[in-house]
Formats: structure tokens, sequence, C-alpha cells
């Protein structure tokens, strides 16, 4: 009559439903059992109910009962300035260069998540919609580029993010319209682009050709789910006798890929520091022999880079010398290991960055950055050593 027995289940919560997920007859591995269970996927809560049975009745305990933390995503947040944006007067100027680079380094957290280029982007319905979906991001940037505008032409920032939030609409409606219309256009063979780029042409007229064949492209691109994965795609699309608007498109998909900070330094290799890496890119887009003291960089860069030199990818050689203007302009020192070293690796990447006509790359711009690298550092030893005076001074304080 006083004889009693006791089982244990181990019960887990998955989108809102229990289940059963093990029974025992002893406390110990099941407790073990649900705490193993927290670390599963998708699991939200966990418990351990004690079933005992006592004079003919059933006493249940729980001894156990978590619920697993919550992951929160950070949200995503704008990536740069809208430093350059140009002043778009329609929905067209959205897709050209100046404004794709800007919409990059804006977006860059959001592309560089989904692993995308500005030019899938803007043609993919199914990553406009998930920018949408972000919430504030998007007006964070049409806001940003709008400040910009009126920093630079004095224009009134609410009216500019009506203009701006207009050309994003219409740039989503194109996108959507595209995915309900794919099935009818003609076939994207990316074995033959000149036969491709005909029939779009007969099917949407030569206007509406770049959209089409852009937005084909990135369908072809989204199976692959890495940047430089696709810049070798896009390598191997091009040859010296394919069509000067193929070069043109697909060296502006291109740069939009290069625009990655990441993507960039998977192609200059696991260079010792800032300073390397920047006279690696320097000797490329010169076309010189690599360093034999360098780390090699990779193929891939050697490719894009004799491209430029024949001037057929002008968009991937405004992108790389931007980045190195922008490099010069952070504020990582070009070794952080040794940060003293700093005037003698200025010196050292003024000279690789020139060319046999002894002009840098960049020009002036990049002369500039330079000069206030070498000034920065002639302030920095004056503090350690107690000068702040004369460090300011320097710097016309």
């Amino acid at each position: 009559m006083f004889g009693s027995s006791s089982t244990y289940e181990v019960q887990v919560r998955r989108e809102g439903r229990w289940r059963i997920e093990a029974t025992f007859t002893e406390e110990g591995p099941a407790l073990s059992s649900a705490r193993g269970q927290m670390t599963g996927r998708g699991v939200e809560e966990v418990k351990v109910t004690k079933y005992r049975a006592l004079a003919g009745m059933a006493l249940e305990t729980v001894l156990f009962q978590k619920k697993t933390p919550e992951i929160k995503n950070k949200p995503l947040a704008l990536g740069g300035s809208a430093e350059g944006a140009p002043y778009c007067l329609d929905a067209d100027d959205l897709y050209g260069f100046e404004a794709r680079v800007v919409i990059g380094r804006l977006l860059s957290q959001f592309l560089d998540k989904f692993h995308i280029t500005t030019t899938e982007l803007l043609h993919s319905w199914t990553y406009v919609r998930k920018l949408d979906e972000q919430g504030t991001l998007m007006g964070a940037a049409i806001h940003a580029a709008a400040r910009h505008h009126a920093d630079m032409r004095g224009v009134a920032v609410p009216g500019r993010v009506r203009e701006l939030r207009a050309f994003a609409d219409v740039a989503m409606t194109r996108a959507r319209d595209f995915l309900a219309e794919r099935k009818r256009l003609p076939a994207f063979d990316i074995q033959d682009l000149a036969g491709s780029s005909r029939a779009i042409d007969y099917a949407v007229g030569v206007d509406g050709h770049d959209f089409v064949f852009l937005a084909q492209l990135s369908l072809h691109l989204a199976d692959n789910n890495s940047l430089v994965g696709k810049l070798e795609t896009l390598l191997n699309l091009l040859h010296d006798d394919s069509e000067p608007r193929h070069f043109a498109l697909i060296d502006g998909v291109m740069a939009d890929a290069l625009g990655s900070a990441d993507v960039v330094k998977d192609l200059l290799g696991a260079q010792p520091n800032l300073a390397m890496g920047l006279c690696v890119l320097a000797d490329h887009l010169h076309g010189r022999d690599p360093d034999p003291n360098a780390e090699p960089a990779s193929l891939l860069l050697a490719r894009i880079c004799d491209l430029a030199l024949r001037g057929r990818a002008p968009q991937c050689r405004a992108v790389l010398v931007d980045r190195i203007r922008r490099s010069l302009n952070g504020q990582q020192p070009l070794d952080r290991r040794d940060p003293k070293a700093e005037a003698h690796l200025v010196d050292l990447v003024s000279t690789r960055l020139k060319g046999a006509d002894g002009r840098p790359l960049g020009g002036a711009e990049v002369d500039k950055a330079l000069a206030r690298r070498l000034l920065r550092h002639r302030q920095n030893l004056l503090r350690e050593q107690g000068m702040y005076d004369i460090a300011d001074r320097l710097s016309g304080r």
C-alpha cells in the first residue's frame, strides 16, 4: 500500500509546443539530459517533470525548468558616411557608379551579412525586401544622403528625404516587377552573353537592356555565397573579344564587390601590416612585378588589375585607388606592432604608390593623406615627450 515508483520526463518546447524528449527512472540522468537539450537548435525552454505513483495516486512535480537565453541580433547600422553622394535627379541615377559606391558604404553591414553586391541589391526583390524589413536602416541611409546634399547644395533635408525615398520606391518596384515578369523574358545563357543581350534587346528594347541583363546576372550569382567566389565567376565571363557593354556592366558588379574591405583583404593575402598591403596593391595597379619578399596576393587581384591597366575595368581601378586613399586617411597605424616605424613606412608607401611617370595613385588626395599621417606621427612623438604645446602648434591649433 505504501510502495511508490518514480519516472522523470524531459520535455522540450520548440516553436511554442511542448514534446517529450526522453523518460528516465533516475533523477540524475534526467537533469543531465535536460541541460544538454538547452544547447539544441530551436529550443526555447526545457523542464524535467517527476511523476510519482503513490497509493493509487499520481503526483507531479517540476524539478527543473529553464528558458534558453534569447539571442538578440545586434541591429544593423550604417557602415560609413555619405561622403561623395551624387545629387540624384531620378531613380535611374541610383544605378550609377558614384551612387553605388556610396550605397555600398552606407549599407556595408547589410551587404556583408548577405554576401551580396550593391548591384545585386538594386536588382533583386528578395534583398530589397529584406532591406526594407530591417526597419530604420534604409531610412537612416536616405537621411544621411539628404544631409550630405543639404550641406553641399543648401537644400532642405525633409524635402530631399522625400525625393530620395520616392527614388528608392521606384527601384523597389522595378525589382519586384522584374521578378513577376521573369518567366516571360528570354532565357539567360551565361555562356553566351552576346546572344542573351540580343534576346533582351528584342524583348525590352535597348533602353531596358542593362537593368534586365544585370537582374538576370544577379540571379545567376545568387547561388554563390562568397563575394570572392562571385568575383571569380564574373572574371571568367570576360574575354578579350567580349562586347564593350558587357565589360562595362560586369566591371561595375566587380567594383561593387571590391567595395568590401574584407574582399580586398582576402585578395591581398596575409600581408604583415597595412603598409605592405598598400604596397602590394600599388604594385599590382601599376603592373609591376610583385616584391619577392612580400606575401603573394591572389591571382584574382592580378587579373583584375591587368584589366584595369588595359582600360577594361575603370570602375574596379577607381574603387581600389579609393581604398588606398581611405586606408591612409584612417587611424590604423601602418604597422600595429611597431607604431614608431610610421615615418619610415609612410616614405615606403609614398615611393611604391608612384608610377613610372612619378605621379602617385590617387593624385593630390593621396599625397595629402600621407602628409597628414606623417604629421600625426610627429605629434604623437612630441606628446610622448610631454611637448603638448609644440604638438598642437604643428596642427595649427
